[in-house]
């Protein structure tokens, strides 16, 4: 398993002074978040080979890009899913295999059938493109959206090919909607193809407060084991969502960063050894 850092953490810094303070840190790679302030749509049309040569300038590999898409207002589809299809043709220049998605809102208890056949009309038309390309569409398990619990991500995967359609499981928020770590990875393993790790807690009121990767619910030792034992071989990407990461931004992943390297260690495993899960 290998690290990588989520942009969005560092979105109190501009794209540039991003890339540039991952690779200071020591992280081998970055996530790209494609909105702004960072990798945006009218950047990714008009000057992506500026970006990927910065990227790669800075010793850097690219362990997804990460789109923040809504594919369940048929009002907005065919926006969505222009601008996914021009990020998935972006992918090789970036040489990475895996596109990051949203599926968009609502939370899976208030869907209706009504979204979850929209987010299939923009499947009909991604997949296809994806595949003639070699792109690993990841759909992330996402608080307040379609895949915001196991169940709904696992339908999402019955009803989606696995040679496109995988996960980006973010353990946190499964955690918030109170799935259980060891049943996660039983069930999604085979379509886990990227990760997000974030650690925080859930109040009395059922609000989220972010923290450091070693205050919250998760105990990432355990779960960075079980993970082993799962076969998982992808990247693990730190997403830094506290107050402290709008304020330090650098020294809050930095941080983070640490904590990881020391619970692989203790996992027995360590930031190098990735490869590639096709």
């Amino acid at each position: 398993m290998n690290v990588s850092l989520f942009s969005q953490s560092l979105f109190a810094l501009d794209l540039s002074k991003a890339i540039t303070t991952t690779a200071e840190i020591g992280f081998p790679a970055i996530e790209l978040a494609c909105t702004s302030p960072h990798f945006d749509l009218n950047t990714a049309r008009k000057e992506p080979e500026r970006i990927a040569d910065q990227i790669q300038q800075a010793g850097l590999t690219v362990s997804a890009l990460s789109l923040f898409n809504t594919f369940t207002d048929p009002a907005r589809l065919d926006e969505e899913v222009e601008a996914a299809v021009t990020y998935i043709r972006l992918v090789p220049l970036f040489q990475t295999k895996v596109l990051k998605l949203t599926p968009g809102a609502p939370g899976s208890a208030e869907a209706a059938e009504a979204h979850w056949q929209c987010l299939e009309k923009a499947l009909s038309r991604l997949v296809p493109v994806a595949r003639e390309i070699g792109v690993r569409l990841a759909f992330e398990t996402h608080m307040r959206q379609l895949t915001d619990t196991l169940a709904s991500s696992r339908r999402l995967m019955e009803q989606t090919p696995a040679d496109v359609v995988g996960m980006t499981v973010d353990f946190l928020n499964l955690s918030f909607a109170g799935e259980k770590m060891t049943e996660v990875i039983h069930v999604l393993k085979d379509r886990m193809v990227h990760t997000h790790l974030k650690n925080g807690t859930i109040d009395s009121n059922g609000a989220w407060h972010f923290q450091a990767l070693d205050e919250g619910l998760l105990d990432y030792v355990v779960l960075l084991r079980l993970l082993r034992d799962a076969g998982y071989t992808g990247y693990l990407s730190i997403e830094c969502l506290s107050p402290q990461a709008a304020e330090m931004p650098g020294e809050t992943a930095r941080k983070d960063f640490e904590i990881l390297s020391d619970y692989l260690g203790q996992a027995g495993e360590n930031v190098s050894g990735y490869t590639e899960r096709n």
